[in-house]
């Protein structure tokens, strides 16, 4: 009975070990040797054994070389405090930082605001809605040159612009023509400093008038006009354009110099887009000692024509006048009585111009006027139109009763207005 029941207590354990899944059948050889186990379980506890052993060798001998784990609390807590003294130094950076430029944004500020004591009351003299006031250098001059994109692979429709994939039109721009200065003081006035432009093309400064002490300009009556040298490119209307002006008057023998005009002016271009009359404007700065006004014309479609001209045959005394079949108010370009050609020994040689830059509409012409002087006193004429284009040049030989010129004319789009979709391109070509 004994026997019988260590047998069904082994049959108990062996399937008691087939349910746990060591894979195979076994039978009880011998119940009184091993009670209760099977010799082919304890053949698997064996192999398992051994390859247990086998694997706690291998991880004693891949971890011999490493240092015990230990947890040192005083390091870690070193180690959190140099970390959090980092961060206060770097807030303290941050806070200097932000210090600094506050500061700076202030100085600035103050450094465009003075008071003018013909109103009574303290304005700025510069722009001041810019980026960052703090940083802004007012006195940047823009390295931006004309004929920056004469060689550009663009066709043209009319005035709508096609460049790879994307359509545009020339935006606007706008030609001064003319800085005029009614003085509280009288004249005559020997008047210098600076009459600048900026535009959205990078908000630099734009000389179209500049002058030291030692060179002023005399100005006799409020009708003589500023004598005009700029700007060196043509100028971006897309949204708004500003004139800066420091205008004084040089003191005679021991007379202090005196601030005879200094503010800006902003030329807001949206206004002009609806209008479908282009008509020469004014705008006034009414400042110090006197009102300035300043008269442009606002350019539709505009491109860029750049003048280099040079005498052929003949010695030359006169005039080189440029304007749009729209607007017929003169650009002066050179005048003899204030700069001379430079000729070579064989009576050729370029023409120095006072101005060289011209905004011109696509749908219109650019007229060139040569107004030669004669050793009479007489004065001959001669007047030709170029058709604008977006991109290279066209030459002209010009005769003037004895005189010949070559007037190059190269041309190039100024800034784009990119048209997203058929309705813009139709309003447009409107």
């Amino acid at each position: 009975m004994a026997a019988a029941t260590a047998g069904a207590g082994a049959g108990a354990g062996a399937g008691a070990g087939g349910a746990m899944g060591f894979g195979f059948p076994c039978s009880v050889a011998n119940d009184e040797d091993l009670p209760g186990l099977s010799p082919c379980f304890l053949d698997e506890v064996g192999v398992r054994a051994a390859a247990a052993e086998e694997k706690d060798a291998h991880m004693e001998e891949d971890w011999a070389d490493l240092e015990p784990f230990f947890f040192d609390e005083e390091a870690a807590v070193a180690d959190h405090k140099r970390r959090m003294r980092r961060e206060q130094r770097r807030q303290q950076v941050k806070a200097q930082e932000e210090e600094k430029l506050v500061k700076a944004y202030w100085e600035a500020w103050h450094r465009i605001r003075e008071y003018d004591p013909k109103h009574g009351s303290t304005y700025f003299t510069r722009v001041h809605f810019v980026d960052d006031l703090a940083t802004f250098d007012h006195d940047e001059e823009s390295p931006l040159g004309p004929m920056r994109e004469t060689e550009a692979s663009i066709a043209v429709d009319g005035i709508v612009c096609t460049e790879g994939t994307r359509k545009f039109v020339p935006s606007y721009s706008a030609n001064v023509l003319s800085v005029n200065i009614s003085s509280d003081v009288g004249f005559p006035i020997d008047v210098y400093g600076t009459v600048i432009a900026r535009d959205n093309i990078d908000l630099k400064s734009v000389y179209l008038f500049r002058r030291d002490r030692d060179h002023c300009q005399l100005i006799l009556t409020k009708d003589e006009s500023l004598i005009l040298t700029g700007p060196k490119r043509g100028l971006a209307l897309s949204y708004s354009m500003h004139f800066e002006l420091d205008l004084k008057i040089k003191g005679v023998g021991r007379q202090r110099d005196k601030q005879l005009s200094k503010g800006f002016l902003t030329l807001n271009g949206m206004p002009h887009m609806s209008q479908k009359e282009i008509k020469v404007q004014r705008c006034y700065l009414d400042t110090r000692l006197s009102e300035v006004a300043i008269t442009y014309a606002i350019v539709k479609s505009a491109v860029e024509a750049t003048f280099a001209v040079e005498l052929v045959h003949g010695r030359f005394y006169g005039e080189i006048t440029a304007c749009t079949t729209s607007i017929r108010d003169n650009i002066v370009l050179h005048d003899s009585r204030l700069v001379e050609a430079i000729i070579d020994g064989n009576g050729k040689g370029a023409i120095q111009l006072l101005r060289r830059v011209v905004a011109v509409c696509l749908k219109e012409k650019l007229i060139v006027t040569i107004a030669a002087r004669t050793g009479d006193g007489k004065t001959k004429k001669t007047t030709t139109k170029f058709a604008p284009g977006i991109k290279g040049a066209e030459e002209k030989e010009i005769s003037c009763g004895f005189v010949k010129m070559r007037v190059k004319v190269t041309w190039s789009i100024i800034e784009r207005e990119y048209i997203d979709n058929i309705c813009q391109t139709k309003l447009f070509m409107t």
